[in-house]
């Protein structure tokens, strides 16, 4: 076949297969992974998911159709882009927020809609001194559903690793090494692995930095080792034991041998705002922690910064649950001195991420919590 007519024809048979394409799946943004599979028929539509059937009364349910995603329908319903992990957080049998399929049923708004009728005159408005995630600070208006904080707070931040914890991935080399020792977004980079270890383009990776070993402010024992996100990266192409990738974002500078792991979308949390606690605000039933990282080792810090808690799930805190944050006081038998509250990002079983929402003074590692 001459090289013109050969050429025509394949151009003919991508356009037939991304027309297909476009017409099984819609993607919530551009696709990362591969999508979920095997597929299989659901009434007039195909889908991976086991999509449900029956919703709460007051659910307003729309069908997905072609070309939507999620991030477009979070404008659509929410109001925010920005806001799509909400909707995504409704619709929890989605397994991959990348990959939406016309036909598929998704529950928007139901959640963000459970306000009070008529809400008093003073809580018509958010204050002016709103921190810059989104929740209010002292003055915060109780009763308001808010974001609990933004995708670099749970992007850019840290997690607990475990002290014999090794990496399976690595970011081994960079198309600049020649030049330069940190990478930041737009950098090429190189990974320790490729095809024959199963690493295919399209997918993404954290980026993640070992650090030191944390150990608990009143104990001392070893509580694992703090993991630093640095960003993420997707892999453009693979060799047999390499793959090329780009670095799609940068927390900071990101150094050779930084350990990489699955990349997963994380749904910004929502809490609802309860009236702030204060110096008259007494001791509960409910678990008691610590306060055992901040961000960049803060000695001090307060209002939006995020730190570790040693309380997780297991203790009844899940992201957007809120603690309470106080200091014991150093006159024995005096009342303890309440400093401020925290609502979780993050929640694993004996520890969790959380941002600091409202604080009265400066605070530090040690500083005691109580769940709310």
């Amino acid at each position: 076949m001459p090289t013109a007519r050969r050429g025509a024809c394949m151009s003919r048979a991508i356009v037939v297969m991304l027309v297909v394409a476009s017409c099984l799946v819609t993607t919530a943004a551009v696709a990362v992974n591969p999508p979920p599979k095997p597929l299989h028929k659901v009434g007039d539509h195909w889908t991976p998911y086991e999509p449900p059937t029956e919703f709460p009364p007051d659910a307003e349910v729309y069908v997905i159709q072609p070309g939507d995603t999620l991030w477009d329908l979070a404008q659509k319903f929410l109001g925010n882009p920005y806001l799509w992990p909400q909707l995504w957080e409704q619709n929890t049998y989605i397994r991959d927020a990348h990959w939406i399929y016309p036909g598929d049923p998704l529950v928007v708004g139901v959640k963000a809609a459970e306000v009070p009728a008529e809400p008093a005159p003073e809580a018509a408005a958010v204050p002016a001194e709103a921190g810059a995630g989104g929740v209010p600070g002292e003055g915060g208006v109780a009763g308001t559903l808010v974001p609990v904080g933004t995708e670099d707070d749970l992007y850019c931040f840290a997690y607990l690793g475990g002290l014999d914890d090794q990496p399976e991935l690595t970011m081994a080399s960079a198309e600049l090494v020649e030049y330069q020792e940190h990478f930041v977004t737009g950098d090429i980079v190189y990974l320790s692995q490729g095809a024959a270890e199963g690493v295919q383009a399209g997918q993404e990776f954290t980026i993640v930095l070992p650090d030191r070993v944390l150990k608990h402010p009143a104990t001392g024992a070893k509580l694992g080792r703090v993991m630093k996100l640095l960003g993420h990266l997707r892999v453009l192409c693979t060799q047999e034991h390499t793959a090329t990738a780009e670095i799609l974002s940068s927390c900071d500078a990101i150094p050779l041998g930084v350990w990489l792991k699955p990349f997963e979308p994380l749904p910004i949390p929502m809490t609802l705002l309860t009236p702030p606690a204060d110096c008259c605000t007494e001791p509960n039933d409910l678990p008691k922690g610590y306060i055992t990282y901040s961000k960049d080792d803060a000695l001090s810090f307060g209002q939006d910064h995020v730190v570790f808690l040693d309380l997780g799930e297991a203790d009844q805190l899940a992201p957007g649950s809120l603690c309470t944050i106080y200091r014991d006081n150093a006159v024995k038998g005096m009342p303890r001195i309440v400093l401020g509250e925290a609502a979780v990002l993050i929640g694993a079983e004996h520890w969790s991420t959380a941002k600091i929402i409202r604080s009265r003074l400066p605070l530090q590692v040690g500083d005691r919590i109580e769940v709310k």
